[in-house]
């Protein structure tokens, strides 16, 4: 028979578990509501309080009643309890275990609040790893930006997938490049010159005069300095991707272009738009490439289906909207949703 001291004692601490053991069972299931369902794990920790307050209470309940039947019903149900509530926490266990076998270390924080839904490792795994979350395109290429390609990269992808991603983003953008390009470029993405998004400029070495023809300007080759008056009216935070730096390099040579590219990215600074030119580093010996280096913010080059960017000591990756395809490819269609976006 427990003395009166030990009695209230015992109910003291009896109420506390009680106590804190709702709470406990309150946290965790609003947690796992809180996680849109996410995992059991959550709802097994609601479920380890619910053990733990019955095993502190109908011991007492037992030793109080001293009814010989009523006691040996308590003790099968804690027996009972326990084998339903540890059989539940090794199922528990091995499902963890499946996650660290099928999922990379650093997204079982992802399955904890989405899910436990188990896939079997991919392939490419080293390139999910290696890719940290893309910030906002405009964010990422702010200011001025120097893509360097060779004639191996994707080098017409990248450019579609610049204006398509700041088209996303509402981002008004201006394609400067010479033919071929610019025809197959309107073919792709000319869309977005329709619904007044994008405008193109053509570098062009046959005409003689500023002219517009079917949404394109030309730009003569000779009045290559007439550019700054077509662009002086851009809305603040437009997008100019400039692509003929090589060949402007090898037709007006190397000091002509740096101190237009110069003027270029000084201009655009001061006017707060965002400046992306490409380069072919294949093209160029070592010094060349460097002294163009020079001017740009932010450096990045093409590497298989993505764009390494490298911004502030760190890198961002941004992946190709077709990824191992071609947007140049007849096959591939790009799909635009309409927004309203104009200059």
């Amino acid at each position: 028979m427990l003395t009166p001291e030990i009695t209230i004692t015992h109910i003291f601490f009896i109420s506390i578990s009680l106590a804190c053991g709702l709470a406990a069972i309150y946290f965790w299931v609003k947690v796992y509501f809180e996680t849109k369902k996410g995992s059991i794990a959550w709802l097994l920790l609601a479920l380890t309080a619910i053990f733990l307050i019955t095993s502190s209470i109908f011991p007492s309940i037992a030793i109080s009643v001293q009814d010989e039947d009523i006691t040996e019903l308590i003790f099968l149900f804690l027996g009972f309890w326990s084998a339903v509530y540890t059989s539940v926490f090794a199922a528990a266990g091995f499902l963890m275990l499946q996650a660290f076998t099928t999922i990379p270390r650093e997204k079982l924080g992802d399955f904890l609040i989405e899910g436990m839904i188990f896939t079997k490792p991919v392939e490419s795994e080293d390139d999910m790893e290696e890719l940290p979350q893309v910030e906002q395109m405009a964010k990422l290429l702010s200011r001025s930006t120097l893509i360097e390609y060779t004639p191996k990269t994707r080098y017409e992808d990248s450019v579609i997938e610049i204006c398509l991603r700041l088209y996303g983003e509402m981002v008004n953008t201006v394609l400067v490049s010479t033919q071929p390009r610019t025809e197959m470029y309107k073919e792709k993405i000319g869309d977005l010159m329709d619904i007044g998004a994008m405008k193109f400029i053509e570098i062009s070495s046959t005409s003689k005069h500023v002219t517009n023809k079917d949404g394109i300007v030309k730009l003569p080759a000779d009045e290559i300095e007439k550019f700054f008056e077509l662009t002086s009216k851009l809305p603040e935070g437009c997008a100019v991707i400039f692509e003929p730096m090589s060949q402007l390099i090898f037709t007006d040579g190397e000091q002509r272009t740096y101190e237009f590219i110069s003027e270029m990215v000084e201009r655009f600074s001061a006017s707060n738009l965002i400046l992306v030119g490409l380069i072919n580093k294949d093209a160029h010996d070592t010094k060349t490439v460097s002294r163009f280096e020079g001017l740009f913010l932010n450096l990045a080059e093409e590497k298989d289906a993505k764009i390494r960017v490298v911004k502030g000591g760190r890198e961002e990756y941004i992946r190709f909207y077709v990824g191992e395809k071609f947007f140049m490819e007849q096959d591939v269609e790009v799909i635009l949703e309409e927004k309203k976006v104009e200059f």
